[in-house]
C-alpha cells in the first residue's frame, strides 16, 4: 500500500512559499531608503552653505539635458575634506570672444568721444590690424602744403588728446600727402612734409598732457593713398593725419 502524503507536509511547503514572497518587498524598500538618504545628503551639502553652487550645478544639468555644447570645467574644491564641498561647475570662457569684446568696447568708446568733439565729416574711426585708427582729414587741420596745424583746429585736437590720454594704449601719429606738385614744392620730399604734419599733431597732444613715453610718429609721404589723386576730393582724403591707437596687451 502506497504511503499517503501527510497533509501537514503540504501545508508546510505552501507556508515556505508564502514566507519567501512576503520578504521580497524588503529589497525594494531598502533601495528606496538608500536613494532618499543620498538625496537628502546632496540637499544638505548644497542648499544651506552656498546657494551659488546649487545654481551652477542646476545650470550644468540643464545644459546637459538640453543637448548643448559642453563648455564646462569641473573643479574639486575640497572634495575629500570634511566640509562636504561639492564639485563646482564653471563655464569656460572663449579667449577669442573676450578679445573681440575688448576691442569692440574700445572702438565704441572712441567713436562716442570723437562724435562729441568734432563734426563727423572731419574724421573717421576704423579698426586695422595694429589697433584703431582715427583719421583726421588735413583740409580741416592744415593749409595745402603746410605742416602747421590750422589755428582753428587746435581746440579740436586738444579735445582729441584729452579723450585718449586716459587710455592704456600707446599711439603713433602718421602723416600722409597726396603726391601733387603743390604738396612737393615747399619741401624737398613729401616724406618730410608728411612727417612734419605728424610731429605738429603730436607736439600739440604733448602740450595737452599726453604722455611722451606712449607716443610715436611716422611719415609715409604719398605711398598709402586711400582715394584717387585724380580728383580734388580724392586728394583731400589723401592729405591726412592718422592717429593710430595701438592694441594694448590685454587687447592682443
Amino acid at each position: 500500500m502506497a504511503a499517503q502524503k501527510s497533509p501537514g507536509s503540504k501545508k508546510k511547503k505552501g507556508g515556505d512559499e508564502e514566507h519567501e514572497n512576503a520578504e521580497r518587498w524588503l529589497l525594494t524598500y531598502a533601495d528606496m531608503i538608500t536613494l532618499l538618504m543620498l538625496f537628502f545628503i546632496v540637499l544638505y551639502a548644497l542648499s544651506p552653505r552656498d546657494p551659488k553652487k546649487f545654481e551652477d550645478l542646476a545650470q550644468t544639468f540643464q545644459t546637459v539635458f538640453q543637448g548643448a555644447n559642453m563648455g564646462f570645467v569641473f573643479e574639486a574644491s575640497n572634495s575629500v575634506g570634511t566640509s562636504g564641498e561639492m564639485l563646482q561647475g564653471r563655464q569656460q570662457t572663449d579667449p577669442s570672444t573676450t578679445l573681440r569684446e575688448k576691442r569692440n568696447a574700445l572702438m565704441t568708446q572712441l567713436e562716442y568721444r570723437m562724435k562729441n568733439i568734432m563734426p563727423q565729416n572731419q574724421y573717421k574711426v576704423t579698426e586695422v590690424q595694429e589697433g584703431i585708427k582715427i583719421t583726421l582729414f588735413s583740409d580741416t587741420f592744415f593749409e595745402p602744403g603746410s605742416p602747421e596745424v590750422h589755428p582753428e583746429a587746435v581746440p579740436f585736437l586738444g579735445k582729441v588728446a584729452d579723450g585718449i590720454k586716459s587710455l592704456p594704449n600707446a599711439i603713433r601719429v602718421e602723416g600722409h600727402t597726396d603726391g601733387t606738385v603743390l604738396e612737393g614744392d615747399k619741401f624737398a620730399k613729401e616724406w618730410q612734409l608728411s612727417t612734419e604734419r605728424a610731429l605738429s599733431v603730436l607736439n600739440l597732444f604733448l602740450s595737452y598732457g599726453y604722455p611722451e613715453a606712449k607716443s610715436g610718429v611716422a611719415g609715409y609721404g604719398s605711398t598709402r593713398p586711400v582715394a584717387t589723386n585724380s580728383t580734388p576730393e580724392g586728394q583731400a582724403f589723401n592729405r591726412r593725419v592718422d592717429v593710430l591707437l595701438l592694441w594694448d596687451k590685454s587687447q592682443m
